[in-house]
């Protein structure tokens, strides 16, 4: 049929018609109709209507016209497919189901040819499950097919259509008269006859093509109806394929063909048009070397045992990006043997970059600690031999050093849990910190008489690194938290919020001494909770690295496309070298000094966690003291 649509050949025979090929193709009158009929167990009883099957369990195969038929005018409740006929009669001789439905004909010669006796047709008949055949030539091309419609009104006309039928179909009756009677008779008859004959004919078929008529019009609705059903339901499943980047395929054991859904293709970067996945070598080479032999191996292990497998492999698609898979091997059985391998593949390349992302912060951490643990001893030491009266913070201390040493175990037990990792240190931290802060504080209310100069310069120096390391273990629980967040997504207007902000995180002398300009800005659908922190990041990024400017201007605009909302806040402070940009969305990641501008370098990466985790994504743009543009995309979508 596709090569009859682009023009290869003129015409095909022998094809059913149907109301979506009827959009692709002009069709002769049919010059054969195939019926259906209802296959059972040799000795069943029970079954003399359509209403009887209504509570049988019902095997069709998968894409036939059966299953069409059985789904549109419900058949039944119980409604089984298998890949082939054929496998559908063994599963009812071995008592799986209770019918089979499909064509009466090819049903009668499946059977002969798999010497099936105990699985017979029953005399229940089904007029509106038929399929009418054809010849088929392109659109709009009436000379052939008015060529193709004289032929076989001749060969109806001169005997040779009812010599082919005969030779394939038998007699409908048992013949008593031979030729030469037959037209020793037809000799004898008057001529009125056969005019009175005809008209009669005529007026029969009349009725026949407007019965045949109405029947086709319902059942070309019926298809309509079935394959905009099922056109949907595909549209819901490459949907669901690509927000879950996931996708299923199969392996025919007696046909040795494997099918892949969209997903697939698109998770190996190929085109279903363009790529056969029945080419084991093709689909396997995607693999890396080492994962390639992980792979064969499993498949070959499930193909002798039936045992299924899951397995985490690494791919390079037909582009050239690396990516991570979760591929999984099941086996259907049937009467103990495998008859097909299927499974699913999902992309878990960000999952595997989080993983990463997350061991790369606790090794930070952890260096951090110890960092802290050094200089937390490295004070104590130099306390301890300026004055003993400082011997009671020593103590102190030395209990915040064991409880740091404890939680830096803990750091080391939980390698496999790196989110509760970031989440527990977090939280454990705060403690002691608070309690130098607090210890630090009474030493210099209560004994700052006794305290030097440089000793109060240590204590201040030790509250200062507490309150820095508090406001940074903050940042983290923050952005440990976007990452479980629930998102709440709402329409929301940008520009309200982005002015909101501002009025919430600028001093008063920063609303006199900036210009804000905030252009008209589309409403979005997304967390306003979380958008609103993006917007008080890059808002208190703006006032902070244009406090020293001598242009105070922000401007905050939007632009988009059919695709995305991109939203920018642009100022004219002391910008940065655009060659280190890729730097600015890590974590603890600052281009600037902390004396000359304070920060964590944790603010905008949880800038970039949320946008991620809407889908968008983040950038910015910059020259050192000419200013910076921090952008964020949102895909466009409604509710």
């Amino acid at each position: 049929m596709e090569d009859l649509a682009e023009g290869r050949i003129d015409a095909l025979p022998l094809v059913g018609r149907t109301p979506e090929r009827e959009d692709m193709f002009d069709f002769t009158l049919p010059y054969m109709s195939l019926h259906g009929a209802v296959f059972v167990r040799r000795g069943t009883t029970g079954i003399n209507s359509l209403e009887d099957l209504e509570n049988k369990e019902i095997v069709v195969m998968r894409g036939d016209n059966a299953e069409e038929f059985v789904r549109r005018h419900n058949v039944s409740r119980k409604i089984f497919t298998t890949n082939t006929f054929k496998e559908a009669f063994q599963k009812l001789a071995s008592g799986v189901h209770d019918a089979v439905i499909m064509q009466r004909i090819t049903g009668i010669n499946l059977l002969e040819e798999m010497g099936l006796r105990s699985v017979v047709p029953l005399d229940l008949q089904l007029p509106q499950f038929r399929q009418d055949f054809c010849f088929a030539v392109q659109k709009g091309d009436y000379l052939l097919l008015n060529r193709l419609n004289e032929g076989l009104s001749i060969v109806i006309a001169d005997g040779t259509y009812e010599a082919i039928r005969l030779k394939w179909f038998g007699p409908s009756v048992k013949e008593q008269l031979t030729v030469q009677d037959i037209l020793k008779i037809a000799g004898s008859l008057f001529f009125p006859m056969l005019i009175i004959m005809s008209i009669l004919w005529i007026i029969i078929l009349r009725r026949q093509v407007r019965k045949q008529t109405m029947v086709l019009k319902n059942e070309i609705s019926g298809h309509k109806n079935t394959l905009e059903s099922m056109r949907k339901q595909k549209l819901l499943l490459n949907e669901m394929e690509k927000v879950s980047k996931s996708g299923g395929w199969e392996y025919d054991i007696e046909t040795q063909k494997i099918n892949w859904t969209d997903g697939v293709y698109e998770i190996f970067g190929v085109s279903p048009s363009g790529f056969d996945p029945s080419a084991y070598e093709k689909d396997i080479s995607f693999y890396h070397p080492i994962d390639q032999k992980k792979l064969d191996k499993a498949f070959s292990h499930t193909l002798e045992t039936g045992d299924p497998y899951d397995l985490e492999l690494k791919i390079k698609t037909y582009d050239g990006v690396d990516k991570w898979v979760r591929t999984k091997g099941l086996v259907e059985l049937n009467d103990g043997k495998i008859i097909r391998i299927y499974g699913s593949i999902n992309d878990i390349t960000d999952r595997k970059e989080r993983e990463t992302e997350l061991r790369k912060l606790k090794d930070e951490l952890e260096n951090q600690v110890a960092e802290r643990t050094a200089e937390l001893q490295e004070k104590i030491r130099k306390l301890d031999k300026s004055q003993k009266a400082m011997l009671c913070m020593v103590e102190d201390l030395n209990i915040i050093t064991t409880e740091l040493k404890e939680e830096r175990e803990k750091l080391e037990f939980s390698n496999k849990e790196l989110e509760a990792f970031t989440y527990s240190v977090s939280h454990d931290l705060r403690a002691p910190l608070r309690a130098i802060n607090g210890f630090a504080r009474f030493l210099i209310e209560d004994y700052s008489d006794r305290i030097d100069d440089e000793g109060k310069r240590f204590i201040n120096t030790i509250r200062h690194n507490a309150n820095r390391m508090d406001q940074l273990i903050s940042d983290l629980l923050n952005l440990s938290r976007i990452s479980r967040v629930v998102i709440n997504q709402s329409r929301i207007d940008m520009s309200a919020l982005a002015w909101s902000v501002f009025q919430e995180v600028a001093s008063d002398d920063e609303k006199k001494l900036f210009d804000l300009t905030i252009e008209k800005m589309p409403p979005v659908i997304c967390d306003s909770s979380l958008i609103k922190l993006v917007w008080q990041n890059l808002i208190e990024n703006a006032l902070k690295y244009s406090s020293k400017s001598q242009i105070k201007k922000i401007i905050i605009g939007a632009e988009e496309n059919k695709n995305e909302t991109r939203f920018y806040t642009k100022d004219y402070g002391a910008g940065f070298d655009d060659k280190y940009k890729h730097k600015l969305f890590g974590v603890f990641q600052r281009l600037h000094r902390e004396n000359e501008f304070e920060g964590t370098g944790v603010g905008l990466a949880i800038v970039q966690r949320i946008i991620q985790r809407h889908g968008g994504k983040v950038g910015a743009e910059g020259k050192i003291n000419e200013g910076s543009t921090f952008y964020f995309s949102l895909p466009r979508k409604e509710i």
